[in-house]
């Protein structure tokens, strides 16, 4: 008899972050915005957070190879693990989450039978 094993999520991997490339400006007040890309099996995440209201909105897209990519559903969570946020993925792969409090999040989705993480989405 086999037994179900979930299997830890995978890091996603951080291609370019437009804040290192913004460090004079970190106190200029623009610091509140940034844009990130991440490889993760066979798909690219485009992250960009911008403020909204109150609170802020992470932006993003999933690029596939294919059209359609094999990412359904995303979910944002919180430092103590819980998910407070979750999108679905539209036909072109974009998902859209908004932010009501500042502080670190991280993003879970399943790409085929792999979960991927992406920690470290600072909130100002």
């Amino acid at each position: 008899m086999f037994r179900s094993v979930s299997l830890p999520s995978k890091e996603a991997i951080l291609i370019m972050d437009s804040r290192s490339s913004q460090s004079g400006l970190r106190h200029s007040g623009l610091s509140a915005s940034w844009s990130k890309l991440y490889k993760a099996g066979g798909v690219y995440l485009d992250l960009s957070l911008k403020s909204e209201g109150s609170g802020a909105v992470l932006l993003g897209q999933v690029i596939a190879e294919s059209k359609h990519p094999r990412v359904h559903s995303l979910s944002l969570h919180g430092v103590e693990g819980t998910a407070v946020a979750t999108s679905p993925v539209n036909e072109y792969g974009g998902f859209r989450l908004e932010l009501k409090e500042k502080g670190d999040y991280s993003l879970e989705f399943n790409l085929g039978a792999e979960s991927f993480k992406v920690d470290g989405l600072e909130v100002f």
